[in-house]
Formats: structure tokens, sequence, C-alpha cells
């Protein structure tokens, strides 16, 4: 192996080690409240070499989304290779999400944290504008499977898929961080637990999407 190639390895290992150190972080504690210096004591860098590897803390979550929008994709792609209608994909997809997001709350807070900046807030960091590709890649997905389900008649012709493709992901998104924030809430005064509000969201998303006449 020659010079070039060890340093690019180490550095893509030391990138590994700091994203999982301010996932553990974050676990902990929150995303605004993990801070650059925190992060450079775990990892036991200098704050300066620390900023080597990331340009700022907005660079840094925008690099664990990316991850997580990369294993969204791998998840939702493997949804081609099963035998199920365009309405069946969507409906997998969704259970996909709900798993991937209360399996993985780091995800979801990073998520939740990036999504909730102003717009004059938001850095065109160079892992945001590869989530950005990500992100296009996963709407994609789903409006393929629109696309299959108007075709052969699992879902409703008359269905406008931008609309539902904004509300797909609102809708997920919004349960989630119901169920994270509020859970406890609901089930002392409406005696909902998460696994009812999760399969009320998706009886809704199936509900709107199938065709009557299938």
């Amino acid at each position: 192996m020659g010079i070039q190639e060890r340093k690019a390895r180490e550095k893509k290992q030391r990138q590994e080690a700091i994203i999982k150190a301010a996932k553990e972080i974050i676990s902990r504690s929150s995303v605004e409240e993990m801070s650059m210096n925190q992060l450079a004591d775990a990892v036991e860098l200098n704050k300066a070499t620390l900023y080597l590897y990331f340009s700022n803390k907005d660079d840094l979550i925008d690099a664990i989304v990316f991850e997580a929008l990369i294993q969204l994709e791998k998840l939702f792609q493997e949804t081609g290779a099963q035998p199920l209608t365009g309405l069946d994909r969507v409906m997998k997809i969704s259970d996909i999400m709900f798993d991937f997001y209360r399996e993985h709350p780091v995800y979801f807070y990073t998520m939740n944290h990036q999504e909730r900046r102003n717009a004059v807030d938001r850095k065109e960091t160079p892992y945001a504008v590869k989530g950005n590709e990500k992100a296009a890649a996963l709407f994609q997905i789903l409006s393929d499977c629109i696309d299959e389900g108007i075709t052969e008649g699992s879902i409703r012709a008359d269905i406008d898929t931008s609309s539902f493709l904004m509300l797909f992901f609102a809708h997920i998104y919004g349960i989630m961080h119901t169920i994270y924030s509020k859970a406890d809430v609901y089930e002392d005064v409406l005696n909902l637990d998460a696994t009812s509000i999760e399969n009320s969201a998706r009886e809704m998303i199936a509900y709107y999407l199938r065709n009557p006449y299938a």
C-alpha cells in the first residue's frame, strides 16, 4: 500500500471514529448539547485537528444524516426484489421508516435537528450536498412505487405523486416526533401506546392510497 492510500485509509478511519463518538454523545444528551469541544475530548484530538475532518458542527451532523440516508436507500431498494404490488411496496417502506427511526433514535434526532434549521442557517456542506442527492433517490424510489401501483391498479389513479411524497415523509416524521416527545402523555390520557399510534398511521397511508375498485 502506497503512502497516499494509507493516508486516505487513516483519514477515513478517523472520520468514522469521530462520527461514532458524536453519535454516542448525542445518544447520552442531545444534538443541541453536543459541542465540538466535547467531541474533541472524546476522540482525544485537539479542536484544530477536529476541524480538519469536519469544518463545523453542521458538517458533522450532515455526515451523520448522510450515513442514515445511505442505510435507508439500501433498505428501500431491497423492497424491489420482493414480489409486491406498488401499494404493498409503499407500505413496506413505511414499515422500514418506522422501524428505522425506532431502532436508531440518534439518526432521527440528527435529522430532526437539521430539518428544524431555518433556510438561511442551512450551510451547503459537502455532506449536505451528498445528503440531498440521497434524499432525492429515496423520493424517486417511492415515486416509482406509486407509478407501479397506479399502473397495476393497487393505487388509485388520481394521486398527486408530488403532494403524496411530501405528505408521506412529513406524516411519518411527525408521528415519530410525537412518539419520542409525547408517548407517555398519549398513553396516560388516551390509552394509546407507540405501537397503536404507528399502526393507525400506517392505516391512514393505506386508506389514502388504496384503489377502491381494485
